[in-house]
């Protein structure tokens, strides 16, 4: 009986990760820590998964060593506070939890109650929206839509953390259906229309980088699931028209191929923008490139930059908007080349495992980091190193229907 009781209180506690993208922002961290709290309680010794706890825990220790160079540690400890369940959440899977089996079962209830979440964040900001009496065609030619995401009250969020919950619940959905993992008709119908519900509000979110990532990924899935001809001619048309519609009528998306975001600095269109911010970031690197600057003084440098090439960027005081030059700045091509070595080692495990959805998750977030300090906030930082240890061991085809 208490072998029984233990794994479903185990299982209660992963699944509050499956509703995080409508948990409060003031409560991000609870999951973490009810989790880490009760597998600590339910502690049963067992041998310690010590590879990859130092695998996927290797990030925070960079970050903590780069603490011993850095000027202001105010600021650093703020940001290891920030990066502290790339800690906790390995040390709960690979040190108390090493002989728990995940079943499918739970990851399938996982996923589904993950696609519900993040809907019912779709709705609500729908709703409130409507009730803000905005006007959907000016939303979706201005970035007032984004704007007013982070402003909802409760669970407001940064426009690239709403889209990432949003792929990672199309990922779900796309690898569910492809692998006829839904129970019935109507369930497939039900969660086919939930995640139309996200994809709309991904695309009014115009994150470029998480749609295009998207697509990327959903389009080379299908191809490398030897499609039929005929559905993956559909595919094609169908990606084709919708990434032209997006790029002409879409003004986020229309400055990617528009020459005016690369001839001179504008600080009116984001691309733009960013094209500056990287200006600085790889101006800063190069100056320090084999320790960085450390955890605490990365922000600080990028200033110093922003205050010699434009007001616009000092003012916003924005961050590299690359993971990976992220932490470069902060520990150097030491922390890079490490940095890369836990993505390498945790892809390669999945292609061992056959682990299609790792490989999509971790090649979904590989993208976005390209574009975004994914990792700079708690919504981002939790979500993704859950999900790479929750799926870490799993191949998700083999769930009974």
């Amino acid at each position: 009986m208490r072998k029984i009781n233990r794994v479903n209180i185990l299982n209660g506690l992963i699944l509050i990760f499956a509703i995080f993208p409508i948990i409060p922002n003031s409560l991000k961290g609870l999951p973490v820590i009810l989790f880490s709290a009760g597998a600590l309680i339910l502690f049963k010794k067992h041998e310690i998964n010590w590879k990859w706890l130092l695998i996927n825990t290797s990030l925070f220790l960079i970050y903590l060593i780069s603490v011993l160079y850095t000027n202001d540690y105010s600021v650093a400890f703020k940001k290891l506070e920030t990066s502290l369940s790339i800690l906790v959440i390995p040390i709960t899977f690979f040190v108390l939890l090493p002989h728990f089996k995940i079943l499918n079962s739970l990851q399938q209830v996982f996923i589904k109650t993950f696609i519900g979440s993040t809907t019912l964040f779709s709705i609500y900001s729908f709703v409130y929206i409507i009730l803000r009496n905005s006007s959907l065609d000016y939303l979706w030619s201005t970035d007032k839509y984004r704007n007013i995401i982070i402003e909802m009250p409760l669970i407001g969020q940064h426009p690239i953390y709403a889209s990432i919950f949003l792929a990672v619940a199309t990922l779900f959905f796309v690898y569910l259906f492809k692998h006829h993992l839904f129970k019935s008709l109507k369930e497939k119908l039900f969660f086919s229309i939930l995640t139309a519900i996200n994809l709309v509000f991904l695309i009014f979110l115009s994150s470029k980088g998480a749609i295009l990532a998207l697509f990327v990924i959903v389009f080379f899935f299908f191809t490398l699931q030897k499609t039929k001809k005929h559905h993956m001619s559909l595919i094609l048309i169908s990606f084709t028209l919708s990434l032209s519609t997006l790029f002409i009528y879409n003004r986020r998306m229309n400055e990617l191929i528009n020459t005016q975001t690369y001839e001179n600095f504008n600080p009116t269109l984001s691309t733009s923008v960013r094209l500056g911010i990287y200006d600085c970031s790889w101006a800063i690197i190069k100056k320090q490139l084999l320790a960085g600057y450390g955890v605490g003084d990365a922000q600080r440098e990028l200033n110093l930059c922003y205050a010699n090439k434009s007001d616009i960027l000092l003012m916003h005081r924005f961050n590299s908007h690359n993971q990976y030059m992220d932490i470069t700045i902060k520990t150097g091509l030491i922390g890079l080349l490490i940095f890369l070595g836990f993505l390498i080692l945790n892809f390669l495990n999945a292609i061992k495992k056959k682990n299609q959805l790792l490989i999509m998750i971790l090649v979904l977030y590989c993208m976005l980091f390209l574009v975004e300090n994914v990792l700079s906030r708690q919504s981002g930082v939790i979500l993704f190193f859950f999900l790479i240890c929750f799926f870490n061991n799993t191949n998700l085809i083999s769930i009974k229907k």
